[in-house]
């Protein structure tokens, strides 16, 4: 993760209007090291920080937890290919939406969509702070810097 990635992902998470936000991550440093940067430069609430392993049974706790307590957004730090178990438990949740979750560049995967299921809307920041998102089954890229 890098400054710009960063700021790129507080940027989108402040244009979604998220005051409440649920924060989750893979277990691996990268991902979790993300995740604490972005707890500590939030100004809204973080409702709750849920890790998840790369592999489980379910995911169906860490799912829940995640996706639970009506938060405004959700932000995500992982790797795509160690997400896939988690996003296909996310999205068979009602209460999850992914056109109000922002993701650290690890999600910017264009088989995201056919790995996962519905991540229609889903946004992040690639590492040099540009913004992608999740259009039409699509993943597409904006190279304007948010910070």
């Amino acid at each position: 993760m890098t400054g710009p990635e960063l700021a790129t992902v507080l940027a989108l998470a402040r244009q979604l209007g998220g005051g409440l936000v649920n924060v989750g991550h893979g277990r691996d440093p990268e991902s979790a090291a993300a995740a604490a940067a972005f707890v500590a430069a939030w100004e809204g609430a973080v409702g709750v920080v849920v890790s998840w392993p790369s592999e489980a049974a379910s995911w169906l706790r860490q799912a829940c937890r995640f996706a639970g307590g009506c938060p405004d957004l959700w932000v995500i730090a992982d790797n795509g290919g160690d997400w896939v178990g988690m996003g296909r438990r996310l999205a068979a949740l009602p209460q999850w939406r992914p056109h109000r979750t922002v993701a650290f560049s690890g999600l910017a995967l264009p088989s995201l969509p056919s790995a996962v299921g519905d991540v229609e809307g889903l946004c992040g920041a690639g590492p040099d702070g540009s913004r992608w998102s999740f259009f039409d089954g699509e993943l597409r890229w904006t190279t304007r810097s948010w910070s």
